[in-house]
């Protein structure tokens, strides 16, 4: 029997949540129907044999720079997100959409979306301002999740000043500013010491911030030498993250598998942002690094299952 192919990188957003975007906006205005449109998104996957897809809707998209994403909007967004996954059990997972950086009023919906949505895990934007996530305010989110043991995918965001300029190198260099602030935020977790105070935290982040996997190298020069390291050394702590496929480069996707072992990536594709990358397409990059079944296997969707598994219905 063929592996299960699992989409963890997807999203959707519905209409009624905010205007349609301009022409300005690009590639998001291009994706505009296809994002918000849930029957449609499901008839691509049959047409690409994409068995399941995990949905996400990333806070930063629905709020001006630096806002906070209003509670009852995060209220509206999982309560969708239940009703779709109960409406379509085999086909569609969800991440609670949270915005961290509110303290205590995120953790308890954190605890709303997992414990009585049941939801599979929490989707975080990567920072909000000049506040990344080792910030305090986004402590009680990620003891939340720690605690209840589910995933949290931190999705980059589009950094003022930064994307305005690296956007004249096109869409890549929009996804560039974007990436150096995921790593960014990721790194700031790494020197906090809060992956080893909350050992049960699963961080998932996008192949666009894979920078922070060499800077963790490099910061071992520094490591118990310059001030604000805490817990473990960076290249161990590492270990800890996980990162899904974005990009589909087979030697990106070698380097991660080389550094975290395949069971710690998943198959992503940022979908319908990105092109959808069907299954044939997905299995000729994975037969590129030539992994045995058991790890093509685990990235194709096994370890989006194995990480959601409390939420997963049978095929």
């Amino acid at each position: 029997m063929n592996a299960r192919y699992i989409d963890f990188h997807s999203h959707f957003y519905d209409r009624s949540w905010f205007p349609s975007p301009t022409t300005g906006h690009g590639i998001l205005a291009r994706a505009w129907p296809l994002l918000t449109d849930i029957k449609a998104q499901l008839a691509a996957m049959d047409n690409a044999s994409i068995d399941a897809k995990v949905l996400s809707a990333p806070s930063a998209l629905l709020v001006e720079p630096g806002k906070q994403l209003p509670h009852t909007m995060m209220e509206r967004i999982n309560d969708l997100f239940a009703e779709l996954v109960s409406t379509y059990p085999k086909r569609l997972l969800a991440l609670a959409t949270i915005d961290a950086f509110q303290g205590e009023v995120a953790a308890r919906e954190v605890e709303r979306a997992i414990q009585k949505l049941g939801l599979g895990g929490i989707c975080v934007d990567c920072a909000r301002g000049e506040l990344f996530l080792d910030a305090p305010e986004a402590r009680p989110t990620l003891e939340a999740a720690a605690e209840l043991g589910v995933v949290v995918f931190v999705h980059p965001i589009s950094p003022v000043g930064l994307t305005e300029r690296l956007s004249r190198l096109g869409h890549t260099g929009t996804l560039l500013a974007r990436g150096t602030e995921n790593a960014a935020s990721l790194l700031a977790l790494l020197r906090s010491g809060i992956l080893d105070e909350l050992p049960d935290l699963k961080i998932v982040l996008p192949m666009i911030g894979a920078a922070v996997f060499l800077f963790a190298g490099i910061a071992e020069q520094d490591y118990g030498r310059e001030e604000g390291w805490r817990g473990a050394s960076p290249r161990i702590t590492r270990q800890r993250l996980y990162v899904d496929t974005m990009g589909f480069d087979p030697a990106t996707i070698r380097f991660v598998v080389d550094l975290l072992g395949a069971e710690h990536v998943l198959a992503g594709s940022d979908w319908p942002i990105m092109p959808i990358a069907s299954r044939n397409y997905v299995d000729e990059v994975l037969a590129k690094l030539e992994l045995t079944e058991p790890p093509r296997a685990a990235i194709l969707g096994g370890n989006t299952a194995r990480l959601l598994a409390k939420h997963i219905t049978p095929p």
